[in-house]
């Protein structure tokens, strides 16, 4: 088997664990991308109210 990352392996109990010498993530946190869901969040609320009054 070969071990194409830096990742090492532990055995305990009978069974391999791989550890990963760094903490890895799924996503990177965005700050800016908070305010663009909000703002457009906002701006769906506020267009589909002015639909449902008829006020366009």
């Amino acid at each position: 088997m070969v071990q194409d990352s830096d990742d090492h392996r532990v055995v305990r109990n009978g069974e391999a664990v791989v550890k990963a010498d760094t903490e890895e993530r799924q996503a990177v946190e965005v700050r800016p991308m908070r305010y663009v869901l909000g703002i457009g969040l906002a701006l769906v609320i506020v267009g589909m109210a002015i639909s449902y009054f008829g006020v366009v």
